[in-house]
């Protein structure tokens, strides 16, 4: 795609993208309220669970969806419909796998776990809306690789803006649970079934039967396998781990308070997502036109603008982020302490570590990095089982993630140096002593406030 056209298009996906998460993250923002003033939180950990529970299930996925997509966007270039068809076959076929394994394994859960504690309905319901939603994916691999992400945004976010309106008359009317997780799946599904029609209408060549996957690319595919499966899993992990340990070893009350708070901070990391997805297809464009040195200046430009947003958005919710929840969810469901605190660091360091990772996408060379994730996971459990016994149960969480990422955020910066090493001058040390000081500085201000 030619980098005059791929330009606009990123930018008209980040505005599209951040539009429509304002409108849907306000109506599930509304939704929660109203669950909260008719159920009790113990609920909120319940959803939290369920859907960190689905989150480590989608490993099974092995990351080879990301592949496709890789795949979907070379051939894309050309004009073989068959070609670009095989691809999309090639993705159905993966995609049903998986789905199937997905299903197979969380009704296991829902059935031997889930049961026993009176939800097997609500997790079932919310188990089989995923991985419908899963499936339903592949056809959206081809809008995604094209860089039509804007159509992606609108259609995932009217279903998320459409299952809030429905989560707020059910749950206002019946306080009913389960049809809560009912209609909530159900609005999720359509917005998908739309999706994919609509990805079959914006290109007509998906509605043939023919064409075949490249063998060559086939075999490409099951040869990163190992490495697509090892990032999925250490991202994956860390998302999900923390909410599974609190809900699980603290109790569904607390996991829902956590999620209370954990619930506003992401509403400030969502503008960092979309940037991410909106600017990776950029510096991609400019590392192949232009080189390794220009790439390096851009990606650098971009690190500093993105820790300046970062710093201030974690400023924002240390000051006011507890007062927002409180004033939101109540102060009985708002874990007190360093909790904002934490999260606020956590925050800051997960939007810095973006910068990397956008880079590391554009090289395409994420994937020879097999080994970080799971170092990450280990050292995840190792802190967990070091600091437990050393600090509240309160903080523990909020430790892990900070604790970790200081060690990713540089070990990211040195992975991407290391990859231009010999071209350009490295900006590693400015951009990892400017991360530094900012934490610094958001740890004093946090523990000035407690």
């Amino acid at each position: 795609m030619d980098r005059k056209v791929r330009i606009p298009q990123a930018l008209r996906n980040f505005a599209a993208g951040s539009l429509f998460s304002l409108i849907s993250g306000i109506a599930m923002y509304i939704s929660r309220i109203v669950f909260l003033k008719y159920m009790t939180v113990d609920y909120v950990g319940y959803t939290s669970l369920f859907e960190h529970v689905f989150l480590l299930a989608s490993v099974l996925d092995s990351g080879v969806a990301t592949s496709l997509t890789s795949f979907m966007a070379r051939a894309l270039i050309g004009d073989d419909e068959g070609k670009k068809n095989g691809v999309l076959r090639e993705a159905r076929r993966v995609y049903l796998v998986v789905s199937t394994l997905m299903l197979t394994l969380l009704f296991s859960i829902s059935l031997f776990y889930f049961r026993r504690k009176g939800l097997f309905l609500p997790s079932l319901f919310y188990f089989v809306g995923q991985c419908a939603q899963y499936y339903l994916g592949w056809r959206v691999l081809a809008l995604n690789a094209s860089g039509r992400n804007d159509i992606v945004s609108q259609y995932v976010h009217m279903g998320r803006t459409a299952g809030a309106v429905a989560e707020i008359a059910v749950i206002s009317l019946t306080h009913n649970f389960t049809l809560y997780v009912f209609v909530s799946m159900v609005s999720v599904v359509l917005s998908y079934i739309l999706l994919f029609y609509k990805a079959g209408r914006v290109y007509p060549w998906m509605n043939e039967k023919e064409g075949a996957i490249d063998k060559k690319e086939e075999k490409y595919l099951i040869s990163i396998m190992p490495s697509m499966f090892s990032h999925r899993f250490g991202s994956l992990f860390f998302r999900s781990y923390e909410i599974i340990a609190v809900d699980l070893v603290f109790g569904f009350s607390i996991g829902g308070r956590y999620s209370n708070m954990l619930f506003i901070s992401t509403a400030f990391m969502t503008v960092f997502w979309i940037f991410q997805n909106s600017v990776t297809g950029i510096v991609g464009e400019h590392y192949a036109a232009e080189g390794r040195k220009d790439s390096f200046i851009l990606y650098s430009k971009m690190a500093y603008l993105n820790l300046l947003f970062s710093f201030l958005a974690a400023l924002i919710f240390l000051f006011f982020g507890k007062k927002i929840g409180e004033i939101s969810f109540g102060s009985d469901n708002i874990l007190q302490g360093a909790i904002p605190l934490f999260l606020a660091l956590e925050m800051f360091l997960n939007s810095s570590r973006t910068t990397s990772i956008i880079f590391r996408d554009a090289m395409g060379d994420y994937h020879r990095d097999w080994w970080k994730p799971i170092l990450e996971a280990v050292s995840v459990i190792l802190l967990t089982l070091i600091l437990s016994g050393r600090l509240s149960f309160y903080s523990i969480p909020f430790s892990i993630s900070a604790t970790l990422l200081f060690i990713s955020v540089p070990v990211d910066s040195v992975i991407v140096t290391r990859r231009l090493k010999g071209r350009v001058n490295s900006s590693f040390l400015p951009i990892f002593v400017a991360t530094l000081l900012l934490s610094v500085v958001l740890l004093l201000i946090g523990y000035s406030l407690i």
